[in-house]
């Protein structure tokens, strides 16, 4: 085509616009002809070109590209009217040649032309090279105001390039085009669609408060009703639970939460008092559901800034109000939720606050007097004489006091509730019922462990102490040792360190139950508190060691003074005695940074420059001054690691310095550095483990690549597996990443590094049952290194942890593969080890537990981050492993109330109790008191507190929509024999002749005992639990024989065969026809299941945050005068369905000795 061609062509008028020019546009084989028109003189022609280029430029781009400096030079004249079409055709010449850089520059001054509302391609790259270039602008802008905050920004640096661009960067005109553009977009976003989410992720990564401001409280999102999506309370609450994961800058981060509290204490007033538009319309329910969301928030982000003045004004506020029980459930929800935050000294501070503190007890009661932090130290003294004689007087000096104590009907309703409140803040009532749950549900199969102790070589010491920590690990929190106490002469084999351990197992056992701590470890514990000679140091010291673990975030100032006055006693006479007594008192004061006398007692030991004992010292300080980054403990740890001869005090010298630098983030890079250059490699090793504790659960680039560099670059195999390691704490948050990154590592030709990515795997992904996780380490179990089988297989226990063959097919093959490497005597026993704490992990707390770095709101967990990073040291000692036990987390939905109502007896209750009226009643004698009465008397102080607090029975919820057997028990071994037997005996059944036989035998039998057999129907009928009939004290007994050795054969402890037949029906439903099942409280309830969880609606009891399907649950009662039936928490002490249990074996608190 010529250009005299074109110019006959009738053109539009530049004013017509494009769609006119494409209206009269012919087809065109070339724009060469087009082209020519850029050098006449007359403007009008070269206008004309430009309209008819707009429509060639998808298809003839590379024509014309060799004329951009023509179209840029009637851009750059400012007096030619089409000035803003030459660039926005220079623009989209330059996406096409994927120079994107200068297609922004150019776009952004084409004014008009520039549509973001357009969905093309070209329109889309363009808004996301603006938004690219608007955050990168911001994160540049915010580095000085890092710096003048005097924060580390040293990791970060790295991610800004701070050359590129720089003219473009200088140019405020050009910055103002980009930010006017985003400003646009993000008006699109919160104003006429669903994307103020996407809004708010570009105001985060952009590091700008003002633009979060704005977005927050836009017209909007302020006229919507507050629970509608996008509103500006959920969008709040969005920032609040985003604000770990969106957020890598911790001072950005900080600011974050210091507007969040601003605009919560602004919007509690509006939204409480219901004068707002948006809140008019809501029903009552919704406007106390919207101010219970309200002050959880606020009370999270006070959390975070540490605020515990405030937090103790908004609970007692709370407290305060009459309408009913309201405020009273909202308190208790936000204690239950300010104890999954696990800020042990923001905890105590609350129980401190003078509006929060208990009342001052009359003189001369020692049982209300101080802290309720503080155990009574009735259990807490040796079993000593003198020890015993003191018990007595105290007895007798309570009994004197009880008449002066002041009558619990006398008390004032704001103390009963600040008793309450007092019992969730100081974590009794959490423990109370976590343990409670854990005992009904124990589903332990004990003929595993069985299996497991015929399977191995009792000459192996190191398989024996494998099947003890295998059965501590089933068995978690379940305070069931019933495996223990029946093979004691098996348990005697155990020696020195092994003997430590096993000891101390019985603290992850009995985890939580502190008050009778005590009581159940006395008979390992010294007899003499003051004398240092002992008879056996491993088993005291690892009863020591068990004293922590039971207590651990659980302050006891009882157990505290116990173990340093044992430490004291010690001296240096006896290591493994220094070494239980240095971790029992680093767990006990986890956190307490203030304990100055803890901290140097632990010093003390350390300087002492004792291997084994230094080694738990420092470990000590590291579990004491957690997270307080104590520069002065820093320098000491430093300086002795550097001077001992040690290396097991080199290497926990590192982990305690990781563990001072917990969620530090940019503020440890520079202690970082210094540790990562140090020449010596166990420095180095404890500076892989400072990263992953600073930057947990951060997804911080910066760290990944640091990590990633010396996991390929280092000389030693020890720090390259901890660098590899550390990326499952780092990238915890995100396991896709994650995932991706460790399938190269996991193919690595260095053994210790596949080693690590299979520890990796285990910290971010346990409990899942990822199929791509899952899929990484199935070839790992199977390597040529021993170790490295070791670790796959306590990764796949890890992942698998309450996983059904449902929910992943490599489940089932797993287990039988674990079952196979632990019977197989020609395995190494390295992988032989490894299979028995996979099989522990894998079942860990009778199923109803799981290892998770996040609680069920999604918040960051101190102690499981704490409990991975020691319980990994396993590869130098094997009792580290007892600290996986801080990270375990009951996967729990348990519902409670604050009812007075009265509790309606069970059917079960009044048979017994008729049952006992006629025994007593035979032999003329009074009743006496039964040991549920006497358990309640000695827990009384525990229980004042919690009288209100209960479980109800009644409160139900739905699983709708699961697959069959998706979130189902684990069958055990004893009914898959069952079920064999079944099978063949079916097939018996195919014999023709035996029938006829059968068949006439029966026939014989039933004529002559008639009467035996109506008596038999008259005892199975009896048993069911929804029939109510009287039987005779003989045939009760007899039935309970029964249900003891089915309970026992089916190796399930602390469960009534009736409650048993009820769960197992339920399960059936649930697997076999996949429609709506009723889970009674409290159920178990996996993290995958939550989607699946529906309420009831016309429920008597009604949550106080309807959102809450996991974790514990305030309930609201619809009808507080009607009876109902509650689980009372009574510590220790069994409930009153629970009798048949407690004849059919020992109690679980009674105090056993090894033989030998």
């Amino acid at each position: 085509m010529s250009a005299g061609a074109v110019t006959a062509q009738p053109l539009p008028s530049p004013k017509a616009g494009l769609g006119a020019a494409m209206a009269f546009a012919p087809p065109a084989s070339s724009a060469a002809g087009v082209l020519a028109l850029l050098h006449e003189r007359d403007s009008a022609l070269q206008a004309a070109s430009l309209h008819r280029l707009l429509q060639m430029i998808d298809v003839w781009w590379t024509e014309i590209a060799d004329y951009l400096a023509d179209i840029e030079a009637l851009y750059e004249d400012e007096s030619f009217a089409e000035r803003q079409l030459a660039g926005f055709i220079a623009s989209r010449v330059y996406f096409h040649l994927e120079e994107y850089g200068e297609a922004l520059k150019f776009a952004l001054g084409s004014g008009n032309w520039f549509d973001i509302t357009q969905k093309s391609l070209y329109v889309q790259r363009m808004l996301a090279e603006c938004v690219d270039t608007f955050i990168r602008n911001g994160q540049r802008a915010f580095v000085p105001q890092q710096l003048a905050a005097g924060r580390q920004v040293s990791v970060q640096l790295p991610e800004i390039d701070m050359e590129e661009d720089q003219d473009a960067a200088a140019s405020a005109a050009l910055n103002d085009a980009v930010e006017g553009v985003v400003r646009r977009l993000l008006e699109v976003c919160t104003e006429h669609g669903e994307g103020a989410s996407y809004a708010l992720g570009i105001a985060f990564d952009a590091r700008r408060l003002d633009l979060v401001e704005s977005i927050l409280n836009s017209p909007r999102a302020i006229a919507l009703p507050p629970t509608q999506p996008n509103s500006k309370c959920q969008l709040m609450l969005y920032c609040l639970d985003h604000v770990q994961t969106l957020i890598s800058s911790k001072y950005f981060r900080s600011q974050i939460i210091s507007l969040l509290t601003a605009e919560f204490e602004k919007c509690l007033p509006v939204y409480a008092s219901g004068d707002a538009e948006s809140t008019q319309k809501l029903s009552a329910e919704e406007q106390a559901e919207v101010r219970g969301l309200l002050f959880s928030g606020l009370c999270r982000c006070l959390v975070e800034q540490d605020a515990s003045g405030r937090v103790a004004e908004i609970l007692h506020q709370l407290l305060q109000e009459s309408s009913g029980a309201e405020g009273l459930l909202m308190a208790s929800q936000i204690a239950f939720d300010i104890l999954q935050m696990e800020n042990q000294s923001f905890q105590q501070a609350l129980l401190d606050h003078p509006l929060l503190r208990a009342p001052e007890a009359p003189a001369g009661d020692p049982e209300n007097s101080g802290e309720s932090g503080e155990r009574s130290t009735a259990n807490g003294d040796a079993p000593a004489p003198d020890a015993e004689k003191k018990e007595e007087n105290k007895e007798e000096k309570k009994e004197e006091t009880k008449a002066e104590k002041k009558d619990p009907e006398e008390e004032t309703e704001a103390e009963k509730k600040k008793k309450l409140l007092r019992s969730i803040l100081s974590g009794e009532a959490q423990t109370a019922f976590s343990n409670q749950f854990l005992q009904r549900e124990n589903h332990t199969d004990l003929m595993l462990l069985d299996l497991y102790k015929r399977s191995i070589d009792t000459r192996s010491s190191l398989l024996h102490h494998g099947v003890v920590l295998s059965h501590m690990l089933m068995q978690a929190g379940t305070s069931c040792d019933v495996f223990l106490r029946c093979n004691l002469d098996w348990m005697a084999r155990a020696n020195n360190w092994a003997r430590f351990s096993a000891t101390a197992s019985l603290g992850v056992i009995h985890k939580g139950h502190v008050r009778d701590s005590m009581k159940l470890l006395r008979t390992y514990l010294p007899a003499s508190a003051s004398s240092a000679a002992s008879s056996s140091p491993y088993s005291e010291g690892g009863a020591f060691y068990a004293l922590g673990l039971i207590s651990a975030n659980q302050p006891s100032t009882s157990v505290r003074d116990y173990l340093l006055e044992q430490l004291q006693v010690a001296g240096t006479a006896s290591e493994p005695k220094q070494q239980g007594c240095c971790l029992g008192l680093g767990l006990v004061c986890m956190g307490n940074a203030e304990d100055s006398e803890v901290y140097e007692a632990l010093k003390q030991v350390l300087f002492l420059d004792s291997a084994v004992a230094g080694e738990a010292a420092a470990l000590g300080v590291g579990l004491l001054l957690l997270g307080s980054s104590n520069a002065a403990a820093v320098d000491e740890l430093l300086a002795y690691a550097q001077d001992t001869q040690h290396e097991k005090i080199r290497r926990a010298c590192g982990i305690a310095v990781a563990l001072l630098m917990f969620k530090k983030e940019q503020e440890a890079d520079a202690l970082i550095d210094q540790l990562c250059k140090d020449s010596d490699a166990l420095i180095r090793y404890g500076g892989m483990f400072t990263i992953a504790m600073a930057y947990c659960a951060t997804a911080n680039s910066g760290a990944i690549r640091r990590l990633l560099h010396v996991s390929v670059s280092d000389v030693s195999d020890d720090v390259r597996r901890a660098a590899v390691i550390a990326l499952g704490f780092v990238l915890c948050g995100d396991r896709q990443q994650l995932a991706q990154i460790l399938k190269i590592l996991s193919g690595s030709f260095n053994p210790h590094v596949r080693y690590g990515a299979a520890l990796a795997l285990a910290v971010a992904c346990a409990g899942t049952g990822q199929k791509e996780v899952v899929d990484l380490l199935l070839p790992l179990s199977s390597d040529s290194t021993d170790f490295v089988r070791q670790g796959a297989f306590i990764g796949l226990g890890f992942v698998l942890q309450q996983v059904p063959d449902a929910a992943c097919s490599e489940a089932g093959a797993v287990r039988q593969q674990l079952q196979r490497v632990i019977a197989d005597k020609h395995e190494d026993v390295m992988a032989r080890f490894g299979a028995l704490l996979a099989s522990g992990l894998i079942d860990a707390g009778g199923r109803n537990v799981v290892a998770s770095m996040f609680s069920a709101s999604g918040v960051l967990r101190q102690e499981a981050a704490v409990g991975f990073c020691l319980a990994f040291q396993l590869w130098y000692w094997y009792p580290l492993i007892h600290m996986v036990a801080l990270s375990f987390s009951p996967s729990a939905l348990i519902g409670v109330t604050i009812s007075s109502a009265p509790a309606l007896k069970k059917k079960e209750e009044k048979a017994a109790e008729k049952k006992d009226e006629k025994a007593t009643d035979q032999k003329g004698e009074k009743p006496t008191e039964t040991s549920e009465s006497s358990e309640v008397e000695k827990y009384e102080p525990y229980l004042e507190g919690m009288s209100k607090l209960r479980v109800p029975a009644g409160w139900k919820v739905a699983c709708v929509g699961a697959k069959k057997g998706q979130f189902a028990y684990v069958p055990s071994l004893a009914s898959l024999e069952k079920k064999e037997g079944k099978k063949q005996t079916m097939k018996a059944v195919l014999s023709t002749t035996a029938k006829r036989n059968r068949q006439q035998k029966k026939k014989e039998n039933e004529k002559k005992d008639a009467p035996e057999t109506a008596k038999n129907e008259a005892m199975d009928v009896d048993e069911e639990p929804a029939k109510e009939t009287e039987v005779t004290k003989n045939e009760a007994d007899a039935s309970a024989m029964d249900v003891d050795s089915e309970e026992k054969s089916e190796g399930r402890s602390k469960t009534e065969k009736g409650e048993k037949s009820e769960k197992e029906g339920e399960e059936e439903n649930k697997d076999g026809t996949g429609k709506e099942v009723e889970l009674k409280n409290p159920c178990r309830v996996l993290p995958q299941q939550l989607q699946c969880i529906q309420l009831l609606p016309n429920s008597r009891y009604q949550p106080i945050f309807p959102g809450r399907k996991a974790g514990f649950v305030l309930l609201r009662d619809t009808m507080p005068s009607d009876p109902d039936e509650f689980l009372e928490p009574r510590g220790e002490a069994p409930a009153a369905e629970e009798k048949p249990t407690e004849e059919k074996e020992p109690e679980p608190f009674t105090p056993f000795e090894w033989s030998g």
